[in-house]
């Protein structure tokens, strides 16, 4: 078959002598200088319109926003009295008994800047069990009658952090049944789709013991529109060997987050007097790191303030010098790092697996990282230029359901990021979702580029990333995996 009329992203520019391309099983065999007057059956005409590789999200949670992309979305909620109204008039509609999912939270955009209170949480919907989670998933509440049936809740907070939001949020998601999960991850790849992405990177696990539907998931992806790279998001190692894994983790938590108050810092936030929390012990991940290590398990650990960050790459650290393997382990988020982490980052070897979207959502002067953490440390927050001028592999993503997974919004984020020190150029910031994002899965030699040989992935654009361009009005055209039209035309933005 031959791939056609389109403007192919080819090292860094767009290729002009380049018109076709043949496909055969899946991949690249020609690229072709002219367009054959006799084009095969099942060729594809891409409209004139802009090809890229395969765009590749490296961190997700999909089966969280596969479930709440059919619940309720609180973006840009203004006040609790908008947010009850939202939550009384999803219930209308849903079984009494069901579960429901109300996400996207940010107290802090709200009118008085809190979370409602359980009394009025459990007035919204007292026929279900509601879960309410904050924007970065580290804080939830629940209904009452939903506490009451999940055991092992330690805080008598209303607002739950660390390990009881965990438990929560997972005793949620393991409430549904197969069909129910195969059908979030189906949405989850629409989703991943209408934002411009071929691949996906994605979680599975509680974060502690369990890796959940995993072999599951690992039996019936290929039912999927996209391809999932997977995560058993776990400390069981064994259990993670067992199902045939190469790599572990995602987001197991070396702290909390920013807006919690969680993440851990090296010196107090600046508007509350607390670092943090490390939440585990320097020995605990020596032992479970140099373990996967020792199995040839890539590793990736979720890791926000400087103080964590280091914690984990000491580890990565010493490993690369006394039992180096090119396994490319990743520190996940990465977000604050002083010029001397920088540095023992590059000396590791690790990957650092970031998000545009934290810094064109909460960066700048004014924004939210400021009011957290003061300016001078607001300008070292996600380092995309310093870490990859050091030399480190930094991949994007969207981390969603956290931030949308967004293509143009993300290119976009990369190339005007609040510091104009940390900007990338169009060429790298796309190169961080296509030939870095290969490389962190050891997929390089399959996926990242438009070359003969390597599988026939393209996300097709109305918009040419490489020049300025409105991130709101971009549209993804096509979707093409492995060769073949997995979606078209969507009215949705990238």
């Amino acid at each position: 078959m031959i791939i056609h009329n389109a403007r192919f992203y080819i090292n860094d520019s767009f290729a002009s002598d380049i018109k076709a391309i043949e496909v055969d099983s899946g991949r690249i065999i020609r690229l072709l200088d002219s367009i054959p007057e006799v084009l095969p059956p099942g060729s594809i005409d891409l409209g004139g319109h802009y090809a890229y590789p395969g765009f590749i999200d490296t961190h997700t949670h999909s089966i969280s926003g596969g479930i709440y992309r059919g619940g309720i979305d609180l973006q840009n909620c203004p006040d609790l009295t908008t947010l009850a109204d939202m939550i009384r008039d999803a219930a209308v509609h849903r079984d009494k008994g069901s579960l429901l999912f109300a996400w996207n939270l940010d107290e802090t955009a709200l009118e008085g800047g809190t979370f409602p209170s359980q009394q009025l949480l459990d007035s919204l919907a007292p026929d279900h069990l509601l879960l309410l989670r904050r924007i970065d998933g580290h804080s939830c509440m629940a209904s009452t009658n939903a506490r009451k049936l999940i055991p092992g809740i330690q805080s008598p907070e209303e607002v739950l952090k660390g390990t009881d939001n965990d438990l929560v949020a997972n005793w949620f998601h393991n409430s549904l049944d197969e069909a129910a999960i195969m059908h979030a991850y189906h949405n989850a790849a629409q989703t991943a789709m209408e934002g411009g992405f071929c691949t996906v990177h994605t979680m599975i696990g509680d974060a502690e013991e369990s890796i959940d539907h995993y072999r599951f998931f690992c039996q019936n992806k290929h039912s999927l529109p996209i391809e999932y790279i997977p995560y058993p998001q776990s400390f069981s190692i064994k259990a993670a060997l067992e199902a045939g894994a190469t790599r572990i983790g995602g987001c197991i938590l070396a702290d909390g987050s920013i807006g919690s108050h969680s993440a851990a810092l090296s010196a107090n936030y600046a508007d509350a007097p607390t670092r943090g929390k490390l939440y585990r012990t320097n020995e605990f991940w020596s032992h479970f790191i140099s373990t996967a290590h020792r199995h040839g398990m890539q590793v990736a650990v979720h890791c926000i303030g400087d103080a964590a960050i280091r914690q984990i790459n000491d580890i990565y650290l010493q490993l690369n010098q006394s039992a180096p393997a090119d396994l490319r382990h990743q520190l996940i988020h990465c977000e604050l790092t002083p010029d001397d982490l920088v540095q023992e980052i590059q000396a590791s070897g690790a990957a650092a697996v970031m998000q545009p979207a934290f810094d064109l959502y909460w960066g700048g002067e004014t924004g939210f990282y400021s009011q957290r953490l003061g300016a001078s440390r607001t300008r070292i927050m996600n380092r995309f230029a310093s870490l990859m001028k050091a030399g480190v592999c930094v991949t994007g993503s969207s981390d969603w359901y956290v931030t949308p997974m967004n293509i143009a919004m993300s290119i976009h984020a990369l190339i005007n990021h609040h510091n104009p020190e940390e900007r990338l150029s169009p060429q790298d910031a796309i190169r961080i979702y296509t030939q870095n994002a290969a490389w962190l899965s050891h997929d390089e030699a399959r996926l990242g580029k438009i070359e003969t040989g390597l599988q026939a992935d393209f996300s097709v654009l109305d918009t040419d990333l490489t020049a300025p361009f409105e991130h709101g009005k971009a549209q993804v055209k096509y979707i093409i995996k492995k060769g073949k039209q997995v979606n078209v035309n969507t009215s949705h933005s990238s």
